[in-house]
């Protein structure tokens, strides 16, 4: 049960509870005077009062000395690690309100393969903006403030949300070129179906990522036989683009994602023709519609818009 809850009516002024806490500390209503550069008068009247909110006795003043009472030894330790929690917070508060950082969250793969990339570059441009990474597949909540910017992979269709395009979302199916050597070139999609794919089981929302069936789909081939084909699963996209490196089966993985494999040809496309989609997949840029105001937000917008696309060169 929270303290608040724990209270009955209203709670007793911060300094009351300060003055019986140093009081408490030091067993001394000088010493805590000092502590709290007021008089010894003070402090003595700021614990009377707040033994009268409670009408209880904290202390047992003695001419030369001032005990605890039994109230007062269980009360004054539980008074001295609230208060601590209390400066604690204010300084969370004060040190996060004079700062300057951003929440950005995007799906984790793409967290990992593009985004972290440039966010080394734009660190040296912009070194005063911190930015917090929340790299999820999850759809986290803008609207309500869970992020200041979002980087999602879909058709744009973000009815509540300020949405502006990133980049193409182009996808490939890929291969390492030791398993194409192995088990053979494929020349038509419908050949997939006799090799290992590897799936990514896209958590949320499996409609709005591509996927096997979609790709056969849309290039024609009858998906009945889909579910009896060889397969692996993984809970997300890099690990799928890992176990092709491996040679353990033909992924099917976005471009931005893949772009460094390509590259150094640790995999390679097994169609040259990257159009084999059922529907426009691309990344958009997202934020809430009233976060216009943020300064570092727009620089951070702007940023990631303007290097989007040489990115993928």
């Amino acid at each position: 049960m929270s303290w608040h809850k724990r209270s009955s009516g209203s709670m007793p002024p911060l300094n009351w509870m300060r003055a019986f806490e140093a009081a408490a500390r030091h067993s001394s209503f000088k010493l805590a005077a000092d502590e709290l550069n007021v008089t010894p008068a003070a402090i003595s009247q700021q614990v009377r009062s707040l033994e009268g909110f409670y009408d209880v006795k904290l202390f047992v003043r003695q001419t030369r000395a001032l005990e605890l009472t039994r109230i007062g030894k269980l009360a004054a330790p539980l008074m001295s690690e609230a208060l601590d929690n209390f400066a604690e917070a204010c300084f969370v508060i004060k040190n996060d309100i004079q700062r300057d950082w951003l929440t950005l969250t995007a799906p984790f793969t793409f967290s990992m393969k593009w985004l972290m990339p440039q966010l080394e570059k734009f660190n040296e441009e912009y070194p005063q903006i911190e930015i917090r990474i929340n790299a999820t597949d999850d759809l986290i909540d803008l609207a309500h403030g869970e992020a200041d910017i979002g980087i999602r992979y879909g058709d744009g269709n973000y009815p509540d949300l300020d949405v502006q395009k990133l980049m193409d979302g182009a996808y490939h199916v890929v291969a390492s070129p030791d398993f194409l050597q192995k088990h053979g070139g494929l020349k038509r999609p419908a050949e997939l179906l006799n090799h290992t794919l590897l799936h990514t089981d896209w958590r949320g929302s499996p409609d709005f990522v591509p996927n096997w069936e979609m790709l056969l789909k849309s290039a024609g081939v009858p998906v009945s036989d889909l579910a009896a084909s060889k397969a692996h699963k993984f809970s997300n996209e890099m690990m799928s683009i890992d176990a092709a490196v491996t040679g353990l089966g033909i992924a099917l993985v976005s471009h931005a994602n893949v772009k460094d494999e390509l590259k150094s040809g640790r995999l390679v496309k097994v169609f040259e023709d990257s159009t084999l989609n059922a529907k426009k997949f691309d990344y958009y840029i997202v934020r809430a519609k009233d976060a216009a105001g943020s300064k570092s937000a727009a620089i951070l917008h702007a940023w990631l818009c303007d290097n989007a696309s040489n990115s993928l060169e």
